[in-house]
Order: structure tokens, then C-alpha cells, then sequence
């Protein structure tokens, strides 16, 4: 639905700056505020010592938000991990935490200790992306790299999507953004090795 306004806007020439921010705005509750307490709610039903981490990425939703108004480097790419992005992530890790819960609570304390950690990394460091200067390949397209590699980026990850939501409903979404991370994270550090 997130793409339908813009795209509306952009046909009716109908924009204005108000617009954008108010489109912000509703942006920041959609991918901001909603995945972060759908992971609230799914670190209190494993009793994660911290559910209340999970909120540290609403302000770092914010800020990218607002960042992305006004950063004209972002026509085709990302600098940073689109919120979005960091949304659909959240809400299928939240998802399959949900659905095992169970699973999850009788694991000896012994393991919990060595996994729980996993969550606060991911969070933090899902909040880190969301503000950093890391580019990120988009659907719209790309200039760093030529149009068959992008659209190879792009198909493996939507078809990591639909393979994983089939096969773990939801929770398939968080696999295939992962890759989406890994695939940008490795190129930006293979770009600093030289």
C-alpha cells in the first residue's frame, strides 16, 4: 500500500513537501512503530529478559525517514536499510518467534542464554542499518552495477521470498530480507578491501 500513495501522487502531480512529511509520518507507524511492537509482544512471550529493546528502532526509523526526505543521493538506491525493509525483517522474525514460542520457552536455560543475545543483536543491529551510510540495491534499479546484475539481486531475493514463504508462511519474509542484508553488507565491505 506504501508504494500506491507516492505513485498516486507522482500521476496526479499532486506532491508537495507537507505531503512527504505526512507520508513520513504514516511511515514511521507502519514501519517503524508496528514491527517494533509486534517483537515486543513476541520477546515477552519467550520472557526475553528486555522486551522493551525492540523499541530502540522506532527513533532509528525516525531518523531515517527524515534523513531519506531530504538526501537526494537516494533516487535509485538506498543509503541506509529502508524501513520497509527493516519492517517486513521484524515482522517475520516476530512471526516465527510467535508461532514457537512454546518451542522456544522449554529450551533448557543453559541455551537460552547463548540464543537470547541473538535478539538484541539483531534488533541493534537492524536499528545501526537504519541509519547508516551503507548503500543499499533497490528495486527501482542501480548505478553502481549493470542492469543484469541488479535484476539477478533482485530475483534471487524475491525468489528466496516466495520459496520461504511457502514454506514457513510469513516467517520466510525474515529469511529472505536476511539475504537482502548479507547481499548489501557484503558488497560494501568487498568495495573497502583492496
Amino acid at each position: 500500500m506504501d508504494f500506491f500513495d507516492g505513485f498516486t501522487a507522482r500521476k496526479l502531480q499532486a506532491f508537495s513537501p507537507l505531503g512527504k512529511d505526512i507520508d513520513s509520518l504514516c511511515d514511521v507507524i507502519s514501519f517503524g512503530v508496528a514491527p517494533s511492537m509486534m517483537m515486543t509482544v513476541a520477546l515477552e512471550a519467550i520472557s526475553f529478559p528486555l522486551p522493551e529493546l525492540a523499541l530502540v528502532v522506532v527513533p532509528a526509523s525516525v531518523y531515517r525517514l527524515a534523513k531519506f526526505n531530504h538526501d537526494t543521493r537516494q533516487t535509485v538506491s538506498f543509503i541506509g536499510l529502508p524501513t520497509p525493509a527493516n519492517a517486513l525483517f521484524l515482522a517475520g522474525l516476530a512471526y516465527y518467534t510467535l508461532t514457537n514460542a512454546s518451542v522456544i520457552s522449554a529450551v533448557p536455560l543453559t541455551i537460552k542464554y547463548k540464543v537470547y543475545p541473538l535478539y538484541g543483536v539483531v534488533v541493534l543491529l537492524l536499528s545501526y542499518l537504519l541509519i547508516s551510510e551503507i548503500p543499499m540495491f533497490s528495486l527501482k534499479g542501480s548505478t553502481t552495477m549493470s542492469r543484469a546484475g541488479h535484476l539477478t539481486r533482485i530475483g534471487v531475493v524475491v525468489a528466496v521470498a516466495i520459496v520461504g514463504v511457502i514454506l514457513w508462511s510469513f516467517s520466510g519474509l525474515a529469511l529472505a530480507l536476511g539475504l537482502y542484508l548479507l547481499i548489501n553488507l557484503w558488497d560494501h565491505f568487498k568495495k573497502m578491501i583492496p
